[in-house]
């Protein structure tokens, strides 16, 4: 789905990524893997137009997205969540979510709100509460929601476990995976590595910009040289 060459890209002036060839197969649930300053996050906001492209192409199933307006890439089936400032924290739950559904018909809105909360039921249970007052969980699970009401055919998620007790992070990935079941094709930027790569269908480990791994879990989890840099000791 996602086609990334030689692609170096980075904020100002400074490079981050650097040559980067790599992609994203459709349906499937892949994840982003590496040390602190690897290029990661950068990875993702190339994706979606919202930093430095120095060269390169990123393709959405043979379209070119370098040079399209962030809004216009949303529009293809897109859906971006950040690591942070991801939702509304003075409004409501509800408001947060109608403001996701806010292309909808008022017929479909209906639709998509009983879905939703059949996937998010916390999100039932706390619809009229103010979203700053969420725990860490039904924060990132508000944020996920609302980028699944775009209905995206593609779902980039920046460090969805990011300061999540384990428990926590387990179901926030269990969420993922649902999605992934769904057809939506995912893409995680993670530092819970070995937890995701219990759920995702493919790996990629990414070293100082450049790509230093790609292949199926499994495959990421028997790569010694992986286990030695990134993923430490059993």
């Amino acid at each position: 789905m996602i086609t990334v060459h030689n692609l170096t890209a980075g904020y100002g002036k400074l490079e981050i990524l650097q040559d980067l060839s790599l992609s994203f197969g459709a349906e499937q649930f892949s994840a982003v893997l590496g040390p602190n300053g690897s290029g990661k996050s950068t990875l993702m906001k190339a994706i979606m137009g919202i930093n430095t492209i120095f060269g390169g192409s990123v393709q959405l199933a043979g379209r070119e997205l370098i040079g399209m307006p962030t809004e216009a890439i949303a529009g293809l089936g897109i859906a971006y969540v950040p690591q942070r400032e991801n939702i509304f924290d003075e409004l409501t739950v509800l408001e947060n979510l109608q403001l996701g559904m806010r292309s909808l018909s008022p017929e479909r809105r209906v639709a998509a709100l009983k879905e939703l909360l059949e996937l998010f039921p916390i999100l039932g249970r706390r619809r009229g509460q103010r979203a700053g007052l969420l725990s860490g969980g039904e924060h990132q699970m508000l944020a996920i929601a609302i980028a699944w009401l775009s209905r995206p055919q593609l779902m980039l998620l920046d460090e969805p476990s990011a300061g999540l007790a384990p428990a926590v992070a387990l179901e926030v990935f269990g969420v993922l995976q649902e999605l992934g079941q769904q057809g939506i094709t995912l893409i995680v930027v993670e530092q819970n590595a070995r937890r995701i790569l219990q759920y995702c269908d493919q790996a990629f480990v990414l070293r100082e910009g450049q790509l230093a791994f790609q292949g199926t879990a499994a495959e990421c989890l028997g790569d010694e040289e992986t286990i030695k840099w990134y993923l430490g000791v059993h």
